[in-house]
């Protein structure tokens, strides 16, 4: 029934002001009563990821600090009696790549883990490839954070027709085992179609595709 706000990125002023807003939900009988509170302790930063490492701990890794400065520090966040506490943890032992790239983007990976993302242009090698790492932020029953790269991907599109992440945008990706049954399985209507100059085009995905493609 309540949900935390935290930091954000005016991008009228271009500055990341220490926010940090609680929303109370009380569902009485009648109408439901929204309230929202001003609390301090906030911190500044925009596009952070956040995990959860135990039932009332949280880390907040990533972000930015200003448009081409990341935010390399992270934060324990403990929910307790109504309550949010946010302290600055040790700092993880980055890798070069890490710290000295401009853009980074990833995703929760639950149970305390965060994939983080960088260009492939920070290294001279190969300049159209992204590279992924895996950071293990302690929770309960550990006690110190790892970053490890677990892999690489190279793109066969020409680096300039790319569009770089900026720090206003972020993207998340979840799935749940058990989501998807036999019976959700999806068919085409013809309702659902928008303006395919838009969107883009059709193509046959088999050769007794039966969709009209005109």
């Amino acid at each position: 029934d309540t949900i935390y706000i935290l930091g954000g990125h005016s991008l009228e002023n271009n500055i990341r002001p220490p926010n940090l807003y609680r929303l109370k939900i009380d569902l009485p009988l009648g109408s439901p009563a929204v309230s929202c509170t001003v609390l301090p302790g906030g911190i500044s930063v925009s596009s952070a990821l956040v995990t959860q490492t135990g039932d009332k701990e949280f880390v907040i890794v990533g972000g930015y600090q200003y448009d081409n400065q990341k935010r390399l520090v992270c934060n324990t966040v403990t929910l307790e009696d109504n309550n949010i506490k946010i302290i600055e943890r040790e700092t993880p032992d980055w890798t070069p790549d890490i710290k000295h790239c401009k853009i980074w983007f990833g995703s929760d990976m639950s149970n305390g883990s965060i994939l983080l993302g960088i260009p492939g242009d920070n290294r001279q090698l190969i300049s159209d490839a992204n590279y992924f790492y895996i950071l293990r932020c302690g929770g309960e029953k550990e006690d110190k954070e790892e970053a490890a790269q677990i892999c690489s991907q190279t793109s066969t599109e020409d680096p300039g027709d790319s569009t770089p992440f900026e720090d206003s945008e972020e993207f998340c990706f979840s799935a749940e085992a058990n989501r998807f049954d036999d019976d959700d399985i999806d068919t085409y209507n013809e309702d659902d179609e928008e303006d395919e100059s838009e969107t883009g085009y059709w193509i046959t995905c088999s050769a007794n595709c039966d969709i009209d493609i005109n």
